[in-house]
């Protein structure tokens, strides 16, 4: 039997608020059994012994509840909040090096519901630094992912098709150096507007980037894109390019689709995230592979302008295409 979406959503809704009720109970339960040393009974020299040993937490998800529920413990005002999810948490844990008594009313509506990302950005403005880190580069060997796959076509038990041993053969033992990479790691210190404009980028890059592309590959991308446009080499390679196509015969089209790069832009300014707006009132925002859309399809009737033009992120532009088509979804 195929469910709704609405018996879908209606069930995780209620999952997700139990969860919430479970896990309030277990940060209670944990500083018990801290404090009580309960774990001392079945053979744990610590409580984080118990955590990682007993419960199979890993060490950094261990550390954060136990901090939690210290927190907890101390300022039970919180529990509603981690009940609501206007707290989390791991929140909880960041914030409990910092909160004493005298500023807990003041950091608990600090980081009611807050990001993680806003919650970090809080913390350090409670411990400022007397000095700026000094930028760090690390010159690094690394496996090289995509090459590694590509040796385990030869099979797992190290034998050729012919029966011999592949780590006799000369191939393989190239492949193997091949395995590895140069990398460096490198450490700096930004100003905030400059991540808020890396962030832009990705943003307006997502249409040619994973939507979880690292730092790394976010900074290449943007390295090859400067250089495309100011290397006075390939700036003259261009300019070459763009001769021989003035002395071929000029293209036009009568596309309809075909939206106007200044009318492209204005859409872009006017909408800046996308317009999808749910049922219940509920704007998508999402800046990820941000789309223009017809409000009026082209195939009635419908004109490049702005007014009948609006931003839609892929999966939204998709959504809005299948009622358009009438493709049947599952209710």
């Amino acid at each position: 039997m195929v469910r709704s979406a609405r018996e879908v959503l209606s069930e995780t809704d209620q999952i997700v608020a139990q969860d919430r009720k479970l896990t309030l109970r277990l940060l209670v339960n944990l500083h018990e059994i801290e404090h009580n040393k309960f774990y001392l009974e079945l053979g744990y020299g610590s409580m984080f012994d118990y955590c990682t040993q007993h419960l199979k937490y890993p060490e950094s998800s261990a550390a954060r509840r136990m901090r939690a529920a210290r927190c907890l413990a101390e300022y039970p005002q919180l529990a509603p909040l981690l009940e609501s999810g206007e707290v989390n948490p791991t929140s909880l844990a960041a914030v409990s090096k910092h909160i004493v008594p005298d500023n807990a009313e003041a950091v608990i509506e600090a980081i009611k519901g807050k990001s993680t990302r806003e919650v970090e950005r809080f913390i350090a403005a409670l411990q400022p630094l007397s000095t700026i880190p000094p930028d760090r580069t690390r010159f690094m060997v690394v496996p090289n992912v995509d090459c590694a796959k590509s040796t385990t076509s030869a099979g797992s038990n190290g034998l050729s098709s012919t029966g011999q041993s592949l780590a006799d053969t000369p191939i393989v033992v190239e492949r193997q150096m091949l395995q590895f990479k140069r990398v460096v790691r490198s450490e700096f210190t930004a100003e905030e507007e400059t991540m808020q404009k890396l962030d832009r980028v990705r943003s307006l890059a997502s249409h040619r980037l994973a939507m979880n592309v690292s730092m790394g590959q976010l900074i290449d991308f943007m390295a090859d894109y400067f250089l495309k446009r100011e290397d006075p080499v390939l700036r003259n390679k261009r300019r070459e390019e763009r001769v021989s196509i003035a002395k071929a015969p000029a293209a036009t089209s009568n596309n309809p689709r075909q939206i106007p790069a200044a009318v492209r832009d204005q859409v872009h300014v006017r909408d800046q995230r996308c317009t999808y707006v749910g049922p219940d009132g509920k704007r998508c925002n999402s800046t990820h592979v941000l789309q223009v859309d017809h409000i009026r399809p082209v195939a009635r009737r419908g004109a490049a302008t702005v007014d009948n033009l609006r931003l839609l992120c892929a999966d939204h532009n998709r959504l809005e295409s299948e009622k358009l088509m009438g493709v049947r979804r599952r209710e």
